[in-house]
């Protein structure tokens, strides 16, 4: 038994030896799932570039969004949230997200958000909160803090 196990291993180590020295990979399916705070990342890197497939990757075709403290649904589907972005992706409208503060609690990221640039011509700066909720490597659900 010990023999057949030690000409296994010999033979193993032989084939990968042999796969080393000719150049060749060996491919695999296993998927590497962004954590939620690139995914997070991920959204702000895709909208600073006017980025709209991007932004869209980064959410779950059925992600929704609510504001806070009423929990009114705002969005819900890619439908929606495309066309939330192409009203701020137009070109007369050039904004810009910063990260003013990130908190990053397992599958939540809480973003301070400052949005700057122009609008139509005219110079805008706000700031917003939003709390995304990160599973399976997209955001699934989010809230918007509204100011009463």
């Amino acid at each position: 038994m010990r023999s057949m196990i030690k000409a296994a291993a010999i033979a193993a180590f032989l084939l990968c030896v042999g796969i080393a020295a000719s150049g060749q990979t060996v491919k695999t399916t296993q998927t590497v799932q962004k954590t939620p705070e690139q995914v997070a990342q991920s959204l702000i890197d895709a909208y600073n570039a006017r980025d709209i497939e991007g932004i869209l990757k980064a959410y779950s075709p059925e992600s929704t969004a609510y504001a806070l403290p009423s929990g009114e649904v705002i969005l819900k589907g890619h439908d929606a949230i495309r066309k939330k972005f192409a009203r701020v992706l137009e070109p007369n409208m050039k904004l810009k997200v910063e990260i003013v503060s990130r908190i990053v609690d397992g599958k939540f990221v809480i973003d301070k958000e400052k949005i700057s640039g122009t609008a139509d011509g005219k110079p805008v700066e706000f700031f917003g909160t939003v709390i995304y909720e990160i599973a399976d490597g997209v955001i699934q659900k989010e809230w918007y803090l509204r100011q009463q």
